[in-house]
């Protein structure tokens, strides 16, 4: 079989499994990039274990992406084991289905340190929220409200921005969020979170007159995707001076200030929606170092010189 033949195969046998769109979505895009790399003649069975290293090759470092914000930085190190998670998962799946050698079980997994946590500061939350409903001419935006919601709602429950865009109206009920799993429901777990007033008051004021099943619409209407909130998030950023802003950093800030603040990892893993402690604890020995460094400006018996 076909290469563009297998891959389209492959995405409806994975989709019809449960595979979230999401994931499809992600795979598809890396096989589109193999096609592209070798040809759209090449037969999946005359694939070699060298095709694939040279294909990661030119990923890592030939490899020009075209992004919306016209950033062509290299691939991360996330999007390149994405990329070899996407050959073995269809090369997996082409040994049973096509009955072909694979030739991927050799492939290295390319590094992927585990990413830095970089919580957002008092001053650029401070900032960022300033900078939702007006410009810096003092003008109200048009769409200042929706975006102080979702700064305030990203904020104080910690979930993933595309647990955010799939927000519906009526999951938001008195100072709670319920969150509901899609497709497969392998990273996000069905699960309740909870919200504070300041925040419900932003979604409610938000929402005056309007009448949509979304939680958090475009301009014109339109469900937003994680594509368009992360853009969003990046203006207001630089609106407010606030470099390197993306939502996720929103949800390393809710869990350090939940563990500064007293909260417990079990309560936080749950809220979070890990299926393991080791996210939770990587976020407890950052509020641990805060602690430290708390101390050391503030001990007495140094400071006193006793």
């Amino acid at each position: 079989m076909l290469l563009p033949q297998a891959v389209e195969y492959f995405n409806v046998c994975k989709l019809a499994d449960g595979y979230s769109p999401r994931t499809m979505e992600l795979y598809t895009w890396a096989l589109e990039r193999l096609q592209r790399f070798l040809s759209d003649n090449m037969e999946v069975s005359h694939i070699t274990l060298y095709d694939l290293r040279q294909f990661m090759l030119y990923m890592q470092r030939e490899y020009m992406p075209t992004r919306p914000g016209g950033s062509t930085a290299p691939l991360s190190p996330s999007s390149l084991e994405n990329i070899w998670k996407a050959l073995r998962s269809f090369f997996g799946w082409a040994a049973e289905e096509l009955e072909i050698q694979r030739p991927d079980l050799r492939l290295a997994k390319p590094p992927n340190p585990p990413a830095e946590i970089n919580p957002f500061t008092h001053q650029e939350i401070l900032a960022m929220v300033a900078n939702t409903e007006r410009d810096a001419m003092g003008r109200l935006r048009p769409t200042g409200r929706r975006d102080k919601a979702i700064v305030l709602t990203l904020l104080d429950t910690g979930m993933r921005v595309g647990e955010l865009a799939r927000l519906k109206k009526e999951d938001v009920q008195q100072e709670k969020v319920y969150i509901t799993p899609w497709g497969s429901g392998k990273k996000t777990k069905s699960r309740l979170v909870y919200i504070g007033r300041s925040a419900t008051r932003a979604i409610y004021r938000y929402l005056l007159d309007r009448d949509q099943e979304m939680l958090f619409t475009t301009k014109d209407g339109r469900e937003m995707d994680r594509n368009n909130i992360r853009h969003m998030i990046t203006r207001l950023g630089t609106r407010a001076g606030v470099s390197n802003a993306y939502p996720h950093r929103f949800r390393h800030t809710f869990a350090i200030q939940y563990l500064r603040n007293g909260g417990d990892v079990f309560t936080l893993q749950r809220l979070l929606g890990h299926s393991t402690l080791e996210m939770v604890r990587r976020y407890l020995q950052v509020a641990d170092r805060d602690a430290q460094a708390a101390h050391r400006s503030a001990s007495p018996v140094d400071r006193w010189k006793l």
